[in-house]
C-alpha cells in the first residue's frame, strides 16, 4: 500500500513544479518579443537629389596671395546662401567650398603682373557628402583667375626717358628693369557664383526638418 501512495505523491509534486515554472517562461518569452519591436529602431534617411547646374553663391574665406601658394594647393571659400531641395536644407550657409590652385606666379621683372588661377573642386553638404562643383555652368574644366597690377608701361616709359640721356644713366635704365609688377591677390569676401557639376544624392533623416525633429 505504501508504494502506490508514494508514487501518487511524487506525481503530484512533479505536476505542481511544472505548473509553477510555466508562467515565468511565458513572461520571459513575452519580454523578449517586446524588446525587439521595430518601434525602437532609428528613423530611415530620406534621399534628396541636388540637380546638376544648381547655382551656388560663395565668397572667399581668406585672402590668397599668388606669392604664398603653389599649384595643387587648396584654397577655401564658404557658402553665402543655403541650398534647399523639397523644403529641406541640403547645403548650409557657411559650408566649406574648396578650390585647387592651377597657376600661381608672383609679380615679375620689367613690371609684369603676378597671376593666380584656380579650379573649383567641391562643397560639403549637410550629410558630409562632397558635392562636385565647377566655375561655369556648361564648362566643367573652366577655372577662375585674377592678375595683379602691371607696371610694364611705366617701366617702358621710364627706360625710354632714361635711355635718351647720357651713357651715365645706363645703370638707372637697368635698375628700372628689375622693378616687379604686383602679385595677384584674391581678397577675402570676394563673391562668385559656381554650379553643381552633376546630380548628387544627399541623405537626410526623415524625421528632421531643417534641424527640428517632428513630434511623435
Amino acid at each position: 500500500m505504501k508504494s502506490p501512495l508514494c508514487l501518487a505523491l511524487v506525481h503530484l509534486l512533479v505536476c505542481a513544479t511544472v505548473f509553477a515554472q510555466s508562467p515565468a517562461a511565458a513572461t520571459s518569452a513575452t519580454e523578449s518579443v517586446q524588446v525587439s519591436q521595430p518601434g525602437s529602431s532609428a528613423a530611415e534617411a530620406r534621399e534628396l537629389k541636388i540637380p546638376a547646374g544648381t547655382p551656388l553663391e560663395i565668397e572667399v574665406a581668406y585672402a590668397v596671395n599668388s606669392l604664398d601658394v603653389r599649384p595643387e594647393d587648396l584654397i577655401s571659400f564658404r557658402v553665402i546662401v543655403p541650398i534647399r531641395v523639397d523644403g529641406q536644407t541640403v547645403i548650409e550657409k557657411n559650408s566649406l567650398v574648396t578650390g585647387r590652385v592651377a597657376e600661381a606666379k608672383r609679380g615679375q621683372h620689367w613690371g609684369k603682373a603676378g597671376k593666380l588661377s584656380w579650379i573649383m573642386q567641391d562643397v560639403v553638404a549637410v550629410d558630409l557628402t562632397r558635392v562636385p562643383i565647377q566655375a561655369q555652368r556648361d564648362s566643367p574644366l573652366a577655372g577662375n583667375g585674377i592678375k595683379g597690377t602691371s607696371h610694364g608701361g611705366q617701366v617702358a616709359t621710364e627706360m625710354i626717358v632714361l635711355g635718351g640721356l647720357l651713357w651715365v644713366a645706363a645703370p638707372l635704365v637697368l635698375l628700372h628693369g628689375f622693378k616687379r609688377g604686383e602679385n595677384a591677390v584674391l581678397p577675402e569676401g570676394k563673391r562668385f557664383v559656381v554650379y553643381v557639376q552633376r546630380d548628387t544624392i544627399v541623405k537626410i533623416p526623415s524625421a528632421s526638418t531643417d534641424g527640428q525633429t517632428a513630434a511623435p
